[in-house]
């Protein structure tokens, strides 16, 4: 996955799939590439442009947030994913849209988390508008070619705030992320997220 930073001389962040930065290198990415692309910014305030690497079988986006308990119920299921399928060509990214999730906070609730320490915000709530994003967490799957196969909740635990069971007896993101990495033919689907609303930019 290519991470363009936005700035006259560009410079592109190559994104290990293991969710880290594993490599800065200088160079553009060419304006008739057909592979999709989406602009968010680091937590350093750098906007990028995120498209897939040759070797990327699917990005999943993470929506999620600081104070939603759906939210952070769900992150450890999301790391142990990211684990397990990044060897098998697939990153992860997590977005935090909140309007008052600020860089500091979010870098403090992933350090107290144990979690993968790379996360983007959406400032503008332009990635989350695009994709129709209402609540945290949701979890939107994209292919190479730009299909959009998965897209809802990360499992079934909760029907709605403050309506849990104690472990969730469906996993839906893992369901369709081992589908796709099994090569089968996959039918888009989607399933109703279940989490706090988006704190909208005033």
């Amino acid at each position: 996955m290519l991470l363009k930073r936005s700035s006259i001389s560009p410079v592109i962040l190559r994104l290990a799939l293991a969710s880290w930065f594993s490599a800065l290198t200088t160079g553009c990415v060419h304006q008739a590439d057909p592979r999709p692309s989406w602009s968010l910014t680091t937590l350093q305030g750098n906007p990028v442009t995120i498209q897939f690497e040759a070797d990327t079988r699917a990005i999943v986006f993470e929506f999620l947030s600081v104070e939603c308990p759906i939210s952070n119920r769900v992150e450890p299921e999301l790391d142990r994913l990211k684990r397990e399928y990044t060897p098998r060509g697939v990153a992860f990214v997590a977005v935090y849209p909140n309007a008052g999730d600020l860089p500091e906070v979010i870098r403090e609730h992933r350090a107290e988390g144990s979690f993968t320490p790379e996360a983007f915000r959406d400032p503008q709530q332009t990635l989350a508008d695009q994709l129709g994003i209402k609540v945290t967490p949701e979890v939107v799957v994209f292919t190479a070619d730009g299909r959009q196969v998965y897209r809802g909740r990360v499992n079934d635990q909760y029907a709605a705030l403050g309506q849990g069971k104690p472990a969730p007896t469906r996993h839906d993101l893992a369901e369709a992320l081992a589908g796709l990495t099994k090569g089968t033919q996959m039918e888009p689907r989607s399933t109703p997220p279940v989490g706090c609303r988006i704190q909208r930019i005033p």
